[in-house]
């Protein structure tokens, strides 16, 4: 009996687990912890009371100095951001007159992603410029009871500021936390303010390339910043309501932490970017992608001149096909809006020569040649040898619904054509039907 005691002792000793009264008293010893506020947020995460009697909560404020490090870039920087490229990134032209030093960036943790009235803001981070430091603030409720007095808080800090920057803030922070503010009865200054939604400029420079602009895979792929100790964002809700259940925050560290780096994280992206803009022609974006993002907002924004000039940069450099397709694909549309008829067929030209198929650029040139350059023989063969192939198609049942749409164009214009050429003068009969049959 004792060698088989002896082994049970061994074996919970190897695997690590605690014999019955050994468990019981570790169990004492915490609740004796726990009794005593030793997991209380004060002890976990040094910060202060704000407020006095019933109307309290919790705040942590770090500052941060300008040079600090936040992968590419130091938090200095993002007080360099010129304001030009931040109305350029935003498509939004009361941006125009941006200063970093009256911006705050905001970003919260709630109790839920639903965004409805139930949802609650229980953390809630703003950063900002001081003289010689880049102040965070975390506002924190330890129980629904401090909602309202932290939201008081907020607001009377966010009157010193008239941009707020966030990562997908319009879409939900902002919202949530207005709702919050018409909930508790507190007038909010929240819509006088102008908006600046990383998430959304994100996504038109890295979109095409890095597909996923989640904030953390942006801070590992464009500004090469690594966390070290984090939580995952889908776990935060819980981890809240963990600590509204045990009053135990030792979790919690690891959610200020996360809050924390958003935040930085912010300041840190809207430098980089404006940094990236200030080289000419695209020059900024290290991958070809990112630059046909850059041509494409060029042009969504009508800038033609240099959505043509970066896309000329692109073509120089690079080699990738699929680049090249989309980059003259903006490039001709440009010309067009330019009026450039010229330097507009040249690009579909370029297109055809990687894409002898592609059916817009043989339908783009095909107009061209009927209305801009007048050779009628050039656009009645581009039909017709378009007719074919796509004739060819259909009968090996390769076709598509669009496909189909071209033919019917290509055979109206074709149609169209020869009735010009038979009452073109100076063509013979010879020269029609050359231009009709002559092989591709």
């Amino acid at each position: 009996m004792s060698d088989i005691k002896d082994k049970l002792k061994e074996l919970l000793v190897t695997r690590g687990v605690m014999a019955g009264s050994d468990l019981q008293k570790k169990i004492a010893a915490l609740q004796e912890e726990r009794a005593a506020g030793a997991y209380e947020i004060e002890r976990v995460v040094p910060g202060e009371v704000v407020g006095e009697g019933d109307d309290r909560f919790y705040l942590v404020r770090t500052d941060y100095p300008l040079d600090t490090p936040r992968g590419k870039v130091t938090l200095g920087d993002a007080l360099h951001a010129h304001a030009d490229h931040i109305a350029f990134s935003a498509c939004d032209s009361d941006l125009a007159d941006f200063d970093a030093t009256t911006a705050v960036f905001v970003d919260a943790e709630t109790s839920g992603l639903a965004g409805g009235t139930g949802t609650v803001a229980f953390l809630m981070g703003f950063g900002y410029f001081t003289e010689n430091v880049f102040r965070l603030e975390q506002c924190f409720m330890r129980d629904y009871d401090e909602e309202e007095p932290m939201l008081r808080y907020i607001d009377t800090l966010l009157q010193r500021f008239d941009t707020v920057v966030s990562y997908n803030g319009k879409s939900f922070d902002v919202p949530l936390l207005r709702t919050r503010m018409i909930a508790n009865r507190i007038p909010s200054r929240l819509d006088t303010l102008m908006q600046f939604d990383l998430l959304h400029a994100a996504r038109r420079f890295w979109k095409v390339r890095l597909r996923d602009c989640c904030l953390g895979n942006i801070e590992r792929a464009v500004l090469g910043v690594e966390r070290h100790g984090d939580v995952s964002g889908a776990e935060i809700p819980e981890l809240y309501f963990d600590y509204l259940r045990t009053r135990d925050a030792r979790k919690l560290d690891r959610v200020f932490y996360h809050h924390a780096c958003d935040i930085l994280s912010l300041a840190a992206l809207m430098a980089w970017l404006s940094q990236c803009l200030a080289h000419p022609e695209g020059e900024g974006f290290e991958h070809a992608e990112d630059r046909v993002s850059l041509v494409k907002l060029h042009f969504r924004q009508k800038r033609y001149d240099e959505a043509i000039a970066v896309g000329m940069r692109v073509l120089e450099e690079e080699p990738d096909p699929a680049v090249r397709r989309a980059c003259l694909e903006l490039m001709a549309a440009a010309y067009k809006k330019n009026q450039d008829w010229q330097g507009m067929a040249n690009a579909w030209e370029l297109l055809l020569n990687d894409f002898p198929e592609d059916l817009p650029a043989r339908l783009e040139l095909a107009k061209y040649h009927e209305h801009r350059s007048l050779n009628l023989v050039e656009a009645t063969r581009l039909c017709a040898e378009t007719i074919q192939f796509l004739e060819v198609r259909e009968a090996l049942e390769r076709i598509v619904d669009a496909d189909r749409m071209y033919l019917i164009a290509f055979s109206k214009r074709l149609h169209r054509l020869r009735s010009k050429l038979s009452r073109a003068p100076g063509l013979s009969d010879s020269d029609e039907e050359l231009s009709l049959d002559e092989e591709p």
